[in-house]
């Protein structure tokens, strides 16, 4: 698919602004989309419509809720900030638009997580998933030390 195509479809079911940090939306809007990795967003679709078929909850800003880092990462973003004043190096994926960290409605993280490595033959390319969290964090940094479709780290 296309990227003009596969944003039309995550259009249908994410607003931008669950998907990016508030400063990023105030700077670009719809023009927001430019800054996602093409493996992630084409991931995300698969999560959300062939995988989970839920509601999925990723940044919550715009509704008045608290989440606002779940999705891309600026560099004012309070994580990246504390980082870079403390002069540690920052590269998650999530500031480079690879990376999603999301809750899926009526299920646990680990019942999530478990229903993606279930799924892992539905993804084009490798997944990396974050164990032990509260949430499930997905991205798509390619782990060359796997072989697996969907990995956990």
């Amino acid at each position: 698919m296309d990227r003009k195509q596969l944003i039309l479809k995550l259009r249908e079911t994410f607003d931008i602004r669950e998907l990016v940090c508030e400063h990023v939306f105030n700077a670009f809007g719809e023009k927001a989309w430019q800054f996602f990795d093409q493996q992630a967003l084409e991931s995300l679709l698969i999560l959300r419509t062939q995988v989970h078929k839920k509601a999925m909850t990723i940044n919550t800003w715009k509704d008045g809720g608290p989440l606002t880092q779940r999705g891309l990462r600026c560099n004012i973003c309070q994580i990246c900030k504390d980082k870079t004043i403390a002069n540690e190096l920052y590269m998650s994926a999530h500031a480079n638009g690879a990376a999603f960290d999301y809750d899926v409605a009526g299920q646990t993280s680990e019942e999530s997580r478990q229903q993606v490595i279930q799924c892992a033959y539905m993804f084009t390319n490798r997944i990396r998933l974050e164990g032990k969290v509260t949430w499930v964090h997905f991205d798509v940094y390619d782990d060359p030390n796997s072989i697996q479709k969907v990995s956990i780290f």
